[in-house]
Parts: structure tokens; C-alpha cells; sequence
């Protein structure tokens, strides 16, 4: 039997995503690319592939998620998906007998994503 696949936002997550919608809706221009628009398209294909294979992303690997970052999350098992301009979104897989839930934790510019993970600049 095949799971089926629903992807749900965290709550804070989720109205960051109303809020990108609304501007999207408004045509407020961003002050740095990418675009509101492209983001929003890039973080809708990226829900669509992640609801088609819950493995769509990049897990990334345990050793990078510090204590900080499991506490924020309460994972460690944490997808990356790469999005237009640099951005990323984040998400984990919570799963039952019955469903596979695709819980969206996280979309972020590169610099964030950076700073979360202990990437530094060379």
C-alpha cells in the first residue's frame, strides 16, 4: 500500500507563507532578488515535488545540526531543498501506518541558512 504524501507547514512557517502570498497578491516589489513572485513559484514547486517523493530534498547529514538547532526544530532529521536564489526551504517526515506527513519547518535566505548550520564564508 502507498502513503499518501501531505505536506503541512509549521504554524510560525505558515504565516510566513501567507505573508509572501499577500505580497505576491499586492505586487509589492522586494529590495533584493530573488522576487516575491519567483520565490513564491520556487517555494510552490518545491511542496508539489516534496508531496510527489517526501525524499525530494537533501537530508542533511546529523553531524551539521547542532544542539541549538535540534532544540529549534525538535529533529534531526532535516531536509534541504534548494529554491531560487539561493534560498532554502527545510522540512522533516513524520509518518504513521496510515500517512506520510511532509512537515515544512523553514524557508530561508542563504545567509540564514548559513548561520543556522555553522557554514562559513572563505
Amino acid at each position: 500500500m502507498i502513503k499518501p504524501v501531505i505536506v503541512q507547514f509549521e504554524e510560525e512557517c505558515y504565516k510566513e507563507y501567507q505573508h509572501l502570498q499577500e505580497l505576491v497578491i499586492k505586487g509589492k516589489p522586494s529590495k533584493k532578488k530573488p522576487t516575491y513572485e519567483q520565490l513564491l513559484n520556487s517555494i510552490n514547486n518545491a511542496l508539489k515535488n516534496i508531496k510527489a517523493n517526501y525524499n525530494y530534498g537533501d537530508l542533511i547529514p546529523r553531524r551539521l545540526i547542532s544542539k541549538a538547532t535540534f532544540e529549534r526544530y525538535g529533529t534531526d532529521k532535516i531536509f534541504r531543498v534548494e529554491l531560487v536564489g539561493y534560498w532554502r526551504l527545510l522540512y522533516t517526515i513524520i509518518g504513521d501506518e496510515i500517512k506520510i506527513i511532509a512537515l515544512i519547518l523553514e524557508y530561508m535566505d542563504h545567509d540564514q541558512y548559513n548561520k543556522i548550520f555553522g557554514y562559513k564564508d572563505k
